[in-house]
């Protein structure tokens, strides 16, 4: 079961296949399709509330054969605010990370990037996680004035990446952790006039 009692599917690639879509492909062929109840390319998405708890609370397992630290889920839309309070932490918005999304010359969506912070706003300690939130352009679905449901989901439902960003280690970070477990070893000695600031 996934956060809020929410039964998901276990999604399957075919054998050699990656998911790897971009913002344009999640939009046109995901999140455009699941809004009219169409059939999707294959069923490697999920639903559930991404904003519900801490990214790294989400069923993360759920998703293999993309890219390695890259998830994605159909979820609510997030709250126009600034800012998403949860429980140990909160998701700010990136205001680089937005704007449209076009495909073939058409804007078809648009992207919003929050980034997840521990603590308390605004002084929270920015994490390695990630939201991209994908949502339609309403021009982009055909859809009836009196069909309110699909009207419902193209304002609520929206396509997330949710990423794991792993910092990378700068090459004399990497020297420096490796020269010290050697000298741990005895290997070698480190000159003491290295070792101090």
């Amino acid at each position: 079961m996934a956060s809020g009692g929410q039964a998901l599917n276990v999604p399957v690639l075919v054998p050699g296949y990656r998911f790897i879509p971009t913002n344009d492909e999640l939009i046109v062929y995901y999140l455009k399709r699941k809004i009219m109840g169409q059939q999707l390319p294959c069923d490697v998405i999920p639903t559930i509330d991404v904003y519900a708890s801490n990214p790294d609370k989400l069923p993360l397992d759920d998703l293999k054969g993309g890219e390695a630290n890259e998830w994605f889920f159909f979820s609510t839309r997030s709250k126009d605010d600034d800012v998403i309070v949860l429980d140990g932490g909160y998701y700010a918005i990136d205001p680089e990370g937005a704007g449209p999304v076009t495909w073939e010359g058409k804007t078809v969506g648009y992207v919003k990037t929050l980034n997840f912070y521990k603590g308390s706003s605004p002084d929270g300690k920015e994490t390695e996680w990630m939201v991209e939130e994908l949502r339609v352009n309403p021009e982009f679905v055909p859809v009836n004035d009196d069909d309110r449901s699909t009207q419902e989901k193209i304002e609520n439902l929206v396509a997330c990446r949710v990423s794991r960003v792993q910092p990378e280690t700068e090459w004399y970070e990497y020297f420096d952790e490796e020269i010290e477990k050697e000298a741990k070893r005895g290997k070698f000695e480190i000159p003491a006039s290295l070792l101090e600031e």
